[in-house]
């Protein structure tokens, strides 16, 4: 009867066996690796929704600027712009001199300019608002079901909604205003 010792093993053939067990291995590595260094390297801005293309839900919510309702159906005919946001969103705050100069540009004209507060409390909210020098009509989303029909998936996100209701374009992340001007120039009847 032989015995094997350690160096009888490393000399025994690997079997083919072996050999696929250990390639399924290594290419599954390698997969991984490779999807997740796609999905890091993804440009945020480049999340598809589905609520593009088709009519903005409507809502109707609680105004933190005045007293009364902030109402989709009220702006029906006007290209209106929806800010998402929130007073402890640091991309909030670089954001808010692109929207406080396109709404004096347009806040007289066919545009109207929305903020809703997205997982804020009304107080913070109203504070932020009038602390970044903010006048347009704001209203808060208590229970988060407008930016869940929206699609948001946190915030700053700013949709553009055609006077037809239609939502047609939509920026994640921090707007500035040269894509504040074109999503509202696009839509603004010629």
């Amino acid at each position: 009867m032989t015995t094997s010792t350690g160096t009888d093993l490393a000399k025994r053939k690997v079997l083919p066996v072996d050999r696929v067990v250990r390639a399924v291995i290594v290419l599954a590595l390698v997969a991984l690796v490779a999807v997740l260094a796609l999905a890091f390297r993804r440009d945020p801005q480049d999340i598809r929704t589905g609520t593009v293309g088709h009519p903005a839900p409507a809502f109707d919510l609680q105004r933190l600027d005045q007293p009364g309702r902030l109402r989709l159906a009220d702006m029906r005919g006007k290209v209106v712009v929806v800010n998402f946001f929130a007073s402890w969103c640091i991309p909030c705050k670089e954001e808010a001199p692109a929207l406080v100069h396109a709404w004096e540009r347009y806040r007289s004209s066919d545009v109207v300019l929305v903020g809703i507060a997205y997982q804020d409390t009304p107080e913070a909210a109203k504070a932020f608002h009038e602390q970044m020098g903010q006048t347009w009509p704001i209203a808060a989303d208590d229970n988060g079901r407008t930016a869940i029909s929206f699609g948001v998936f946190g915030v700053p996100e700013t949709y553009f909604i055609g006077p037809d209701g239609v939502i047609a374009g939509r920026h994640i992340g921090p707007i500035d205003e040269q894509t504040l001007d074109n999503g509202i120039e696009v839509l603004r009847p010629k």
